[in-house]
């Protein structure tokens, strides 16, 4: 036989309709990740950084070709020396914002930092982590480097 309730004792009786209140502005408070919560996650230290032995303009095309394979549209800030792009998004995800930082270290190295921030911040993981952008730039730079032959006629 089912439970009966009346509205005093129901399950959402005073104090469910505080837990879901309480939820609910937690859930407006937090939001989705924009673009300057990466900027500022960077600024305070977070991220990922590898020193690469390429040159900016190299390094540049690389981060933006890793973007590019994952296939979301790219923003880029290039006289401020990051990119941004949403990826993972699904119909069960709202993905994440990843920003890539290109900086200089000398005239043959570059130092490349990764943030990534998920777009809502109660979903538990990202389906990208730093470490796998690292490997996936890895991947395309030696994919760049191995030298075609040249098919003569």
């Amino acid at each position: 036989m089912p439970a009966k309730y009346d509205r005093k004792d129901g399950p959402m009786n005073a104090c469910g309709m505080k837990i879901m209140g309480c939820l609910l502005i937690w859930v407006c408070a937090t939001g989705c990740a924009t673009t300057s919560d990466v900027v500022r996650a960077k600024a305070h230290g977070k991220g990922t950084s590898r020193v690469y032995p390429l040159n900016v303009e190299r390094a540049w095309e690389i981060a933006r070709a890793v973007f590019r394979f994952e296939g979301p549209d790219i923003e880029e800030h290039r006289s401020e020396g990051y990119m941004v792009a949403r990826i993972g998004e699904s119909t069960i995800s709202s993905g994440a914002l990843v920003g890539v930082w290109i900086e200089p270290v000398d005239g043959d190295n570059t130092r490349v930092t990764v943030v990534i921030k998920r777009r809502d911040p109660t979903e538990l993981s990202v389906q990208v982590t730093e470490t796998d952008f690292h490997e996936n730039f890895v991947l395309a730079w030696r994919m760049n480097i191995i030298k075609k032959p040249e098919i003569k006629p």
